[in-house]
């Protein structure tokens, strides 16, 4: 989970050259690319020299940037402005649909990573845009429908949940941990032993790092997974257990005070 590594390109690397899609630096105002992903892939800490609208069309995708876990359903589209460093995770086979947009656009678009509104022909747009993208063959038709494509971006409500990435490389690996197996029974001073720090001092990093407690912080990990789960289609109860809970009626209150909607209507968003 450490993002360390991640504030430039690797030695010997072509700083034109996208981390991510590949496509080479140049005076096109937006680039598109289609990508696909294996099952369970992960995508490291990267940050594009442009800004990124990101669509998925699978059922569920997680990103993380530094102080937030998005949860991104099918259809919906996330994003990040230029030089934002994130990460991305889907439990499935992803397909993703991206746009690159160079920070001079001419469309005044967000600073900050934002979920776009919803309910507009702006997935459709994007989807259209990163399949049909040839450097060689940039028309009229498909400049104008990304010009309308980036007047459509609007900060709509989103899935997220604040979760400050951790740079300590021992809160770091637990918090990567954690999100492997948020069941995973480990009391902080079994944490502790495994990781070669003492209980205390991991308990005080945890804080300085993110800001909660360590018990805090563990559930908001533990339900952002959950999350992810339930905009997969996992049943609530099986979700609840999955991740450590003894009730589904404590999971249920548990969730509905991190994210302000209930397992039940999330997962019926990931069901669109």
């Amino acid at each position: 989970m450490s993002m360390s590594g991640q504030n430039g390109p690797r030695n010997g690397a072509d700083e034109s050259v996208d981390p991510v899609s590949g496509h080479k630096e140049s005076d096109t105002p937006v680039i598109g690319h289609a990508a696909s992903f294996a099952p369970g892939a992960s995508v490291p800490w990267h940050r594009h020299g442009r800004g990124q609208l990101a669509l998925t069309l699978s059922r569920v995708m997680r990103v993380e940037t530094p102080d937030r876990v998005w949860l991104v359903p099918r259809g919906s589209v996330l994003w990040l402005p230029a030089g934002t460093p994130h990460r991305s995770l889907a439990p499935e086979q992803r397909l993703m649909r991206s746009l690159y947009v160079r920070e001079d656009a001419p469309m005044p678009l967000p600073g900050t990573p934002t979920a776009v509104e919803q309910g507009t022909p702006l997935a459709d747009m994007v989807t259209w845009l990163a399949e049909t993208y040839d450097t060689d063959r940039l028309d009229r038709a498909w400049s104008t429908v990304a010009d309308a494509a980036l007047a459509l971006v609007r900060p709509g409500p989103g899935v997220s949940v604040r979760m400050p990435h951790p740079t300590d490389p021992a809160v770091a690996a637990l918090a990567d941990a954690i999100l492997a197996d948020p069941a995973d029974p480990r009391d902080l001073e079994e944490w502790g032993d495994a990781l070669g720090v003492s209980p205390r001092t991991l308990r005080r990093r945890v804080q300085t790092e993110t800001g909660m407690s360590y018990r805090d912080w563990r559930r908001y990990l533990s339900l952002a997974v959950a999350a992810e789960k339930l905009m997969a289609g996992e049943a609530v109860t099986e979700v609840a257990y999955s991740i450590g809970f003894s009730s589904a009626s404590a999971f249920i209150a548990s969730f509905r005070a991190a994210f302000q909607v209930t397992p039940g209507q999330l997962r019926r968003m990931g069901e669109v």
